[in-house]
This record gives C-alpha cells, sequence and structure tokens, in this order.
C-alpha cells in the first residue's frame, strides 16, 4: 500500500472518531441540567483505578464535561479519554 493510501486511511480513521466524539459532546448539551453519573477509568492510577462520578451536567466541550454535585457544590470537569459509559435520569 503506497503512502497515499494510507495517509488517507488514517484521516478517514481519524474523521470517524472525531464524528462520534462530536456525538457524544451533541448528546451531553442536549441532556444539560440532568444528573448523571459517569463512569470512568484511569488505568495508571495507583489509588484507584475506576471511579463514578455524579452530578448535574452543566457543560459539554470538545474533550470535557462539567458536572456539578448538588449535596456537595463541587464542580468536577471530567475528560473523555478516561470515560466508559455515562447513565442519566431525565427530567421532563
Amino acid at each position: 500500500m503506497g503512502k497515499t493510501k494510507r495517509r488517507v486511511k488514517s484521516q478517514q480513521r481519524r474523521c470517524r472518531n472525531h464524528a462520534q466524539m462530536m456525538g457524544y459532546q451533541r448528546w451531553l448539551r442536549t441532556v444539560r441540567g440532568n444528573l448523571a453519573t459517569f463512569y470512568m477509568t484511569y488505568p495508571n492510577n495507583s489509588q484507584w483505578n475506576a471511579r463514578s462520578f455524579t452530578g448535574v451536567i452543566v457543560s459539554a466541550g470538545k474533550d470535557h464535561v462539567v458536572i456539578q454535585d448538588e449535596a456537595t457544590g463541587r464542580t468536577e470537569l471530567l475528560l473523555y479519554r478516561n470515560l466508559d459509559y455515562v447513565t442519566i435520569d431525565l427530567i421532563f
């Protein structure tokens, strides 16, 4: 396979991953204000490998989401690269 074909395939792969990330961002923006639990994995951390964060979705960026814990008032910034999955309690 020539260099041109490899470059095109890697660009297509990158675009597909970018589209998936944009999907997360768009979806989290539509459910902003709802209570959510984010399940995260931190593979190189010796204290805790997996952790969950619960809070109201404040905002969603290209590579992160900001949540606020209602009980403590604590605001946390979570990166998508550590995200495993999300559960959301929808408020209609």
